[in-house]
């Protein structure tokens, strides 16, 4: 096995734990046990590959699969383990941000032929509240609406974003890789690989 298989393998072992959070429902320890696990396996894939320049498109495909199975499974368990409360703000905003979700994957797959996401720092960070939302709710025994309304608001705004630069880039540029849209619109988001020479060469 390669090292550089090493972020690939890590993604891939989100699957499993990440279903397994459907069957642990009714074990709050094991539960969060587990789910700290997906979690530091969402980070870890990410950082090592950055780390030791080991990005690669299937990296990022795998990431972006993990991401969806983790955020599915992890709710799915609470709505079956915990008396959801949701109120009817927060369940528009979240209608919106799966309309945008879906919007962005239609885009980019009509535009460049490609499945994924963007994996923006908004993205990554706007996802970091509901790993303490969801165990504070196993704890509770219920879900908070205030903070889950603030989650549903920042992870809009990062989908927004994702929007805009699949908006503005062109057919040959399509990166899942970008740090921000101000970023990329200095040129500075882009992978080394996806840099023209003249600036490979300053960096």
């Amino acid at each position: 096995m390669k090292a550089r298989h090493i972020p690939n393998i890590i993604s891939i072992s989100r699957l499993p734990t990440s279903i397994a959070l459907l069957f642990l429902g009714s074990r709050p320890i094991w539960f969060i046990a587990v789910y700290a696990v997906a979690g530091i396996a969402d980070v870890l894939d990410g950082m090592i590959a950055r780390r030791f320049h080991w990005e690669s498109e299937l990296g990022q495909k795998l990431d972006s699969v993990g991401d969806g199975v983790f955020i599915v499974c992890a709710i799915l368990a609470a709505i079956f383990t915990i008396e959801l409360k949701i109120s009817a703000y927060n369940f528009s905003i979240f209608a919106v941000l799966l309309s945008i979700r879906v919007v962005n994957m239609l885009i980019t797959w009509v535009k460049f032929r490609r499945v994924g996401f963007i994996h923006t720092r908004s993205t990554r960070w706007s996802a970091a509240p509901m790993f303490v939302l969801l165990p504070v709710s196993m704890y509770l025994g219920y879900l908070p609406n205030p903070p889950l309304a603030v989650f549903l608001v920042l992870v809009s705004l990062a989908q927004l974003e994702e929007t805009l630069i699949l908006y503005a880039m062109e057919k040959g540029e399509y990166t899942m890789s970008i740090k921000s849209y101000r970023a990329w619109k200095r040129g500075k988001g882009l992978p080394i690989e996806a840099v023209p020479e003249k600036q490979e060469a300053t960096v």
